[in-house]
């Protein structure tokens, strides 16, 4: 026999997630105002998902004053539950010193949670960290591992920027060929700075040109397939 606290719990948790749904609806058509009451019951009941999109509409000003603060702490509340966008929006918050203290040593930890979720956009805001030395020791190798990540789960700026280590000799062996192969991927996608650089390594690869063609269809096969 099912416990009747059981099934409370159940259907509590299929009421606030038909909340958040019509939630996201009523934000997608424009109405701040009705989207931020579906949010209020989720977030009070502490679901991460409700805290990180009531907390969005106060970060943005949309359906209620706009209030950083308020933002944070609803932010903060997600985060602390593991919910993905709260971890990285706070990353981004405390790196640029955004509604709150510039706090480096927050932001690469807020990053390092999301990214050990997959978020590739913070994984390349690690690299960007330790690649100049923003707040940290600059730190190639680290910088190197964290491009990678986002690099071969196909995020062109991270694409880009591992390219560029290669190239450069930094926190990787120097390899012209290699670097070729990253950049040319980057540079399909017609991002412009990709495109510069792909140029360039094409004049520096004299006879190796041919093989750094053939580890750029090495790395774009390798690559995960576009809504795959």
């Amino acid at each position: 026999m099912k416990s009747p606290l059981g099934i409370f719990f159940l259907l509590l948790t299929t009421t606030l997630h038909a909340g958040i749904a019509e939630g996201v609806a009523a934000y997608e058509k424009g109405d701040y105002a009705t989207a931020r009451i579906h949010f209020i019951p989720a977030a009070n009941a502490g679901d991460p998902k409700g805290l990180h999109l009531l907390a969005s509409l106060y970060y943005q000003g949309h359906g209620a004053e706009k209030d950083i603060n308020k933002a944070i702490t609803l932010f903060s509340a997600a985060a602390a539950k593991g919910y993905v966008g709260s971890q990285a929006n706070l990353g981004v918050m405390y790196h640029n010193g955004e509604g709150i203290e510039k706090n480096i040593p927050r932001a690469v930890e807020y990053y390092v949670a999301a990214a050990k979720q997959g978020d590739l956009q913070s994984a390349f805001n690690l690299g960007q960290i330790y690649r100049s030395g923003d707040g940290v020791a600059v730190d190639y190798r680290k910088a190197a591992v964290f491009y990678q990540f986002a690099a071969k789960r196909g995020y062109i700026p991270a694409v880009n920027e591992l390219g560029l280590l290669y190239a450069q000799g930094h926190g990787v062996k120097q390899d012209y060929v290699e670097a070729y192969g990253w950049i040319a991927y980057a540079a399909k996608s017609k991002d412009v700075q990709s495109t510069k650089n792909f140029d360039q390594l094409k004049q520096l690869l004299g006879p190796d040109l041919g093989k750094a063609e053939a580890r750029a269809k090495q790395i774009e096969a390798e690559m995960p397939k576009k809504g795959g």
